[in-house]
């Protein structure tokens, strides 16, 4: 089966797999062109892409088709492999953290509406309950040996990419296919409120490994529940009104994560921080996006609600 290098049609911030004539295996390779790119679009038809830890930037990826696109059923074969074994197991998590280039700490949302996610594929369970497990036998906090050290990068690269599925979920959940939204389970899924907060903390530069070793009530066993990690991001926020926080707000628009649906979210966690310009910007914002004719009131968007 042929594969294609350097098939990407550049549109600003957005990448789309674009191979020439029928082509299923695609690998993108390293250009300082791709450090620009934050959405990545691959067509139904690929069936195999590589190279996505290439995009440094990259936020957002939109796939149409069935197939385990990025191979992550093999890394989760080889992973699980040595469970019994603990050594062997350790040593595979630091060549996996170690030997390979990680994807975007910025990758915040993988909206596949045909393809089976990460954490409905074979092994992730055991995998997730071998890493748990060995994180709360603990003796000593998780940054400070050096197997917790390979256990809290293994561990927070899966669970990012567990959300990533789950926020390019929430972004288009009537687009998927039956089968596989059964896969989405339904505490597991985020708000719109939820989005906004996760979104707008990995725009910030927050990270799971982050709250993993931060200690406190989210520490060993305490750490796996979503409402633990979206607890500690509100809490670290530390949202400031100025143009830094006005920018962000838009960036997270465009890419779709700050929406009609959860734009009231936004505007009470504004008004919460009290960061009234940066509330008095959103609501215009509101307005000029979702006018009354699209709303449907009297009113302007969120103005009976949020008069400021």
């Amino acid at each position: 089966m042929e594969t294609q290098v350097e098939c990407l049609r550049l549109e600003g911030r957005r990448a789309v797999v674009q191979p020439e004539g029928p082509v299923a295996r695609v690998s993108a390779k390293a250009v300082p062109a791709l450090r620009g790119v934050e959405i990545l679009v691959i067509p139904p038809d690929v069936d195999a892409f590589y190279g996505l830890n290439r995009f440094e930037n990259l936020r957002i990826v939109e796939y149409g088709g069935t197939a385990d696109v990025f191979a992550f059923q093999d890394s989760l074969d080889w992973l699980s492999e040595k469970l019994a074994d603990e050594e062997a197991f350790l040593f595979r998590l630091a060549t996996n953290a170690i030997g390979a280039r990680p994807i975007s700490p910025a990758l915040t949302a993988i909206a596949a509406p045909r393809m089976r996610p990460i954490h409905a594929m074979v092994h992730w369970d055991c995998l997730m309950a071998a890493l748990d497990e060995r994180a709360a036998n603990g003796t000593v906090r998780q940054d400070t040996s050096r197997e917790n050290i390979f256990l809290c990068q293994g561990y927070a690269q899966l669970k990012r990419l567990e959300y990533a599925f789950y926020l390019g979920f929430s972004l288009e959940e009537e687009g998927y296919a039956p089968e596989i939204g059964a896969c989405y389970r339904q505490e597991d899924r985020f708000t719109g409120e939820e989005r906004l907060i996760y979104a707008l903390a990995l725009l910030r530069g927050h990270s799971y490994q982050e709250f993993y070793t931060n200690g406190g009530t989210n520490d060993f066993r305490h750490m796996r529940p979503k409402e633990h990690y979206l607890e500690h991001l509100r809490r670290n926020l530390a949202l400031t009104d100025n143009d830094a926080l006005r920018r962000q707000l838009l960036q997270l628009a465009d890419l779709g994560f700050l929406d009609q649906d959860n734009c009231r979210a936004a505007v009470d966690l504004l008004l919460r921080s009290r960061l009234t310009e940066a509330t008095a910007f959103l609501l215009d914002y509101c307005n000029r996006r979702w006018p009354r004719e699209t709303a449907g009131a009297d009113t302007d968007f969120l103005d009976a609600e949020f008069a400021l």
